[in-house]
């Protein structure tokens, strides 16, 4: 049988190998899906499992070659660069079948007030640099944190303001960031949800990553209706010319690499 390997974690991904699971016999097709092992009780997947990280690019390659791996899927979070680069890089080495998906990202609508940052280092700038003026006085803004756990630190330096910050387990730097409230959750959010959360907190600010899909949608959808500016943290930049944003375009390209 043919060997997939998929770099997971999304729903995305979760989705992917429940499909393949169902749709092909394990004479066909032997799916293994690789979490980081990033949260402290994540959703196991369909087919075979791996947790934990590989330890860098030769600890990728070593196990692509060790477990007979013959298709490698990307299905990380859009943000998730280090492990993409790593992946391509030894797929092309190895001259493994290779395809990045990734959900596409949100697009700016009507309403919606975006300030586009290439980094998390642009937007704590940002903040730095930049006051709410209120009544003629320099008054703190009061932050949504929605970009995960890393880049957290950067943060910090943003000494005039107060932060709410989400995450999906508590961050090490929780313990030890006093202007910060932090908050648990793991998507889908409602609308009404975020309405609340962003009301009772008096929020001006969000800064988010743009991760798009539809479960963590709803603070974009708030933040509009509410007429909060957000600060948008660009994707980082892919080199990967193979590119799937459907769960379809996907198993059609594994189901051609399979009948080959």
């Amino acid at each position: 049988p043919e060997k997939l390997l998929i770099l997971g974690g999304t729903r995305e991904a979760y989705e992917l190998a429940e499909c393949l699971v169902s749709e092909f016999s394990s004479e066909q097709l032997i799916v293994i899906s690789s979490l980081a092992g990033a949260t402290v009780k994540p959703k196991i997947p369909a087919g075979e499992v791996r947790i934990g990280s590989f330890g860098g690019l030769s600890g990728l390659r070593n196990y692509l070659v060790r477990e007979k791996i013959s298709m490698l899927v990307n299905a990380t979070h859009p943000y998730a660069s280090q492990i993409s680069k790593n992946a391509l890089a030894v797929a092309k080495e190895l001259r493994l079948p290779y395809l990045r998906l990734t959900r596409p990202p949100w697009v700016k609508l009507p309403g919606d007030h975006w300030i586009e940052v290439p980094d998390m280092e642009a937007a704590a700038n940002y903040l730095i640099d930049h006051k709410t003026v209120s009544q003629n006085q320099l008054s703190k803004h009061s932050v949504f944190l929605s970009i995960g756990n890393r880049g957290l630190n950067l943060f910090r330096e943003c000494k005039n303001n107060r932060f709410l910050v989400r995450t999906v387990d508590l961050p090490d730097v929780s313990s030890s960031w006093t202007k910060a409230t932090f908050l648990e959750g793991r998507g889908p959010f409602t609308l009404e949800n975020e309405l609340a959360l962003l009301r009772q907190n008096a929020i001006t600010i969000l800064i988010t990553r743009n991760s798009g899909g539809g479960s963590t949608y709803a603070k974009i959808e708030a933040a509009r209706e509410l007429r909060i500016p957000v600060v948008m943290v660009a994707r980082p930049v892919t080199s990967s010319s193979e590119i799937c944003q459907s769960l379809d375009d996907t198993t059609n390209w594994i189901s051609k690499k399979i009948m080959l």
